[in-house]
């Protein structure tokens, strides 16, 4: 058979003369390969077909993700409605390094009721019956309250209070008993008590703690780790309590790259995630301390990057958690991203990376003080 090409002269250059007839021969030699092996049978179309089919879906993904940072990017309408939080992270494309994250001066101030969407808010529907019957009550810096209006149904009593800050008067079956908001003066039967807690006044209702009904309503209270509630017995009757903070639980799993939120102790939602390269994340018990919205990141050189900038490597929300780096010792959070490429994998600073959808359905729907738990 004739080759295809000419041989090249001694220097590897074809004189000039020849041109022609190599372009007729190209011409003649790319008609016979095509008709002896179909474009569709080669190796390389194939293969660089299967190559642009899964850019397409990467950039699906990706413009998904923008799609949804853009929209809840034009809901900001200032700077100031941001809560700053920095983070000192090196120069990296899908890496940050290190995490210094100022969480805002009161952690409670960005955490209204939740308001569950999503997959979180399926998962809650199909529970919610089992809290029938529950008294439900706070958690603040791991203190159980409950809302004194409900003691009623634990003591059978009748509740007094003129105004939320006022003074309130409960008048139970075993005696009066008298509360000041703020104060751990209390009077029962008019015998003054000191209180361990004082009462508090959350959303305009007053909370008092759990424990405390063992001084003033002769109550006996018990906790179940298993079941994450508790026990109040007074009078020959038993009422179930469960805290807000203890219907949720976050479990992160290292080696899995997985988030699962489980509430109820049913699991509803498990996500992909990205986590911190090496044991950049912590492995231990930990809760949510803090959140925000659009938070701001602190390069390491430096520069304040604002909430909402394409640049910001914190997406759309931040949970903050109790735990800290292995490397820097610095806070370790949950947040979204502006990198959705980087979920599933093991190369953060320590910090736990979702989808910006999860991040916000996670903000909206899990409350400061839930547990999480991180293990490999």
């Amino acid at each position: 058979m004739q080759p295809c090409l000419p041989r090249a002269g001694t220097h590897g250059i074809l004189p000039p003369e020849a041109e022609g007839a190599v372009a007729a021969r190209l011409v003649g030699c790319a008609g016979t390969m095509t008709e002896q092996i179909p474009l569709s049978d080669r190796w390389w179309h194939r293969a660089g077909r299967l190559a642009l089919g899964g850019v397409a879906v990467y950039f699906a993904l990706s413009a998904a993700n923008l799609a949804l940072y853009e929209r809840e990017l034009g809901k900001l309408t200032s700077p100031g409605e941001m809560i700053s939080a920095g983070v000192m992270a090196g120069p990296l494309q899908e890496r940050v390094r290190g995490g210094a994250v100022i969480p805002p001066a009161d952690p409670q101030s960005d955490a209204p009721t939740p308001q569950p969407s999503g997959e979180l808010a399926r998962g809650i529907a199909r529970h919610s019956s089992e809290l029938e019957g529950l008294v439900q009550g706070r958690r603040v810096e791991d203190v159980a309250y409950i809302e004194v209006a409900d003691l009623t149904r634990v003591v059978a009593g009748e509740l007094n209070q003129s105004s939320p800050d006022g003074p309130a008067t409960l008048l139970a079956p075993g005696g009066i008993i008298e509360l000041t908001p703020g104060s751990r003066s209390a009077r029962r039967n008019f015998q003054p008590l000191t209180l361990d807690q004082a009462p508090m006044v959350v959303d305009g209702k007053l909370y008092i703690s759990i424990k405390e009904l063992e001084k003033l309503a002769d109550a006996q209270v018990t906790w179940s780790e298993q079941r994450r509630r508790f026990a109040i017995t007074s009078g020959g009757t038993t009422i179930g309590a469960i805290m807000l903070e203890d219907m949720f639980e976050i479990e992160i799993d290292r080696s899995g790259r997985t988030l699962a939120t489980s509430y109820l102790g049913h699991r509803i939602a498990n996500w992909g995630c990205c986590v911190g390269a090496g044991g950049n994340t912590p492995v231990g018990i930990f809760h949510i301390q803090n959140k925000a919205q659009w938070a701001g990141w602190r390069a390491y050189w430096g520069e304040y990057i604002p909430g909402g900038s394409r640049r910001n490597p914190l997406g759309a929300r931040w949970l903050g958690t109790s735990a800290h780096g292995r490397e820097t010792g610095r806070a370790i959070g949950i947040h979204g991203t502006n990198q959705p490429s980087s979920i599933g994998r093991r190369i953060s600073g320590g910090c736990i990376r979702l989808t910006n959808a999860h991040a916000i359905e996670a903000y909206d729907t899990i409350p400061i003080g839930s547990r999480v738990v991180i293990h490999e």
